[in-house]
């Protein structure tokens, strides 16, 4: 299988991992090659957003990526201080009352994670590799993609330095920001220029004593020798971070001048050591391409943006996620290849929306502080005639709230491609922190709580990797129709009725169908990737011709029809 995988994923990141997950729980045979010998042991990515856990959950692996942050505060408090022994300057909490926790109940059935990608990493590789259908091999670099109509051909070195090829159906190009597989397919890239380059130093110290108390997870800081952010990871293991302008060469920046960094931002004599020091810069960028072929790219190697919101690693898990149910539907379902052009229409046009709220959350930190020039401000920012200075500062924090309460943005955006069949309603636009729910085709369906068996589950659990189709109480149309078109297609279906199969905990089985926007006689259709591809508000009068007519058309099953008209004529000539 290693020699011939179905799919070959070139990076084994979060999000190459990911996808051989996806892919391997069904069957796919999938070989991961990743060109670092062990997996992360530094943090890069942090903070796993709620839609991504839902996404862990479908897959077993959200309970496991729980546990690893065990012990650490459950709110997120963001604080703002000239030195960590210093002054104060305001924080911002995403705390649970009682209505932010009714809401987010209402919104989903997880909580966002602050975990790191080393520590969840090897979770998922360990999760992933288990699967007799995934192998993983480390210390292997891809040198050469080779492209034809049936196959693609990857020619790597192994771990000893040995040449090797392997022959793949399809390429996942998972494999960062200098991604090989971009490059060897000479796609180009679209964004901003960098507005800085972040130093990033990873160390152990114990600073309970001159924290006091506080267990804020991000503390800013700001004065005249310094200006970044402390990032807990563990009780005693911290990063931080600070700035070099825009075109500054990151080799140039010493450990000495980290250890000053680190230490002007403390304030006073702790002892610390420092493990690791790298850098990243505030740049967006978005793949012209995302697919070639029989190649396709995601996560870093499709769209990179600075870190504040968090959406870069999440947006990638979430690319997984769309591209990997769409294989299955073309490896094993006989779906057509419009199927698997619809992954760059609908996830580049997320990528490039998210990328501008990044560099706009990056342009809001200035309020704070943040890329500070501003010397008259940073002179006197500890001096007692610095007051209004900090008062302007302690003023820009609230705008910083859309970076922590993005559920708008994580929850509220809706495809539009062939793969999701139109119903004529009009769109329902969420915010970047207002999440409006909604049932209309393209949209993430809806997470509901309800009673199945006497249990009570999230909607979101009944995913199986099929379509699920859930109707109003007055079904029977539907599952017939349900019925006749997993037997003509072959592909699954599920049928599970609101207000009989699965019961609203409050006994109005009304609410629950005015949240999808159904009539007790209505349906709608949720694809392996828990979006809406069809819905029928008040039903139909031949639900055997609308459900099969959705079906085929959100897997181009037509396009199956001309491939297969093309390889006869091909087969004639």
């Amino acid at each position: 299988m290693s020699d011939n995988p179905e799919v070959l994923i070139i990076g084994g990141g979060p999000v190459g991992l990911s996808a051989a997950l996806a892919l391997g729980r069904a069957g796919v045979t999938c070989l991961v090659l990743e060109r670092r010998t062990e997996f992360s042991r530094y943090p890069k990515a942090n903070g796993v957003h709620a839609r991504t856990m839902e996404i862990f959950r479908e897959w077993g692996v959200a309970e496991p990526v729980r546990e690893l942050t065990a012990g650490m505060p459950d709110e997120v408090t963001i604080a703002w201080m000239t030195r960590l022994n210093g002054i104060e300057l305001g924080q911002l909490t995403l705390g649970e009352t009682d209505e932010v926790s009714r809401v987010f109940d209402e919104q989903s059935p997880e909580r966002m994670s602050t975990v790191g990608q080393h520590m969840f990493e090897p979770v998922l590789a360990h999760i992933a590799g288990d699967l007799d259908s995934v192998t993983i091999n480390l210390g292997c670099e891809v040198v050469d993609l080779t492209l034809d109509e049936a196959s693609v051909t990857a020619t790597y070195t192994d771990h000893t330095g040995a040449r090797r090829t392997v022959v793949a159906q399809y390429v996942i190009g998972a494999d960062g920001i200098r991604s090989v597989v971009r490059r060897t397919l000479g796609v180009g890239e679209h964004g901003e220029a960098s507005l800085g380059t972040a130093i990033n130093v990873q160390f152990d110290a114990d600073l309970d004593a001159i924290l006091g108390g506080r267990r804020s997870p991000i503390i800013w800081i700001i004065n005249a020798d310094t200006q970044g952010a402390f990032i807990r990871d563990s009780p005693t293991r911290w990063r931080y971070n600070f700035e070099i302008p825009p075109g500054a060469d990151p080799d140039t920046v010493t450990h000495d001048r980290c250890e000053r960094e680190v230490a002007d931002a403390i304030g006073e004599t702790v002892p610390f050591k420092v493990h690791h020091i790298w850098s990243w810069s505030h740049d967006l960028a978005v793949t012209d391409r995302w697919r070639e072929g029989r190649v396709f790219l995601m996560g870093d190697a499709a769209h990179h943006f600075p870190p504040h919101g968090g959406f870069g690693m999440n947006s990638g898990i979430q690319d997984a996620h769309n591209l990997a149910w769409k294989l299955i539907a073309k490896l094993r379902w006989g779906a057509g290849d419009g199927l698997l052009d619809s992954y760059e229409i609908e996830r580049l046009p997320v990528a490039e929306f998210n990328g501008e709220k990044m560099m706009e959350n990056t342009r809001q930190l200035e309020k704070t502080g943040f890329l500070s020039q501003d010397k008259s401000l940073l002179s006197v920012i500890e001096t007692d005639s610095g007051e209004q200075a900090r008062r302007a500062i302690a003023e820009g924090i609230p705008a910083q709230r859309d970076q922590l309460a993005s559920h708008g943005q994580q929850f509220g955006y809706q495809y539009a491609s062939g793969a999701i069949v139109p119903d004529g309603t009009e769109m329902v636009v969420s915010g970047v922190a207002e999440y409006r729910p909604t049932a209309r085709p393209g949209a993430r369906a809806p997470h509901s709580w309800v009673r199945s068996r006497g249990e009570l589950i999230s909607t979101i659990d009944v995913y199986d990797g099929g379509f699920v189709l859930l109707t109003g109480p007055d079904n029977a149309g539907w599952v017939t129709a349900a019925d006749q078109v997993r037997a003509e297609l072959a592909v699954p279906v599920k049928v599970l009725g609101l207000g009989t199969d699965l019961l609203p905990v409050d006994e109005l089985a009304d609410d629950l169908l005015s949240r999808y926007g159904l009539d007790p006689a209505g349906a709608f259709l949720v694809r392996p990737d828990g979006f809406v591809g069809f819905r029928s508000i008040g039903g139909s009068d031949n639900e055997h011709k609308a459900l099969s007519g959705a079906l085929r058309q959100i897997l181009d099953l037509a396009g199956t029809d001309r491939d297969m008209d093309n390889s006869r004529a091909r087969s004639v000539s």
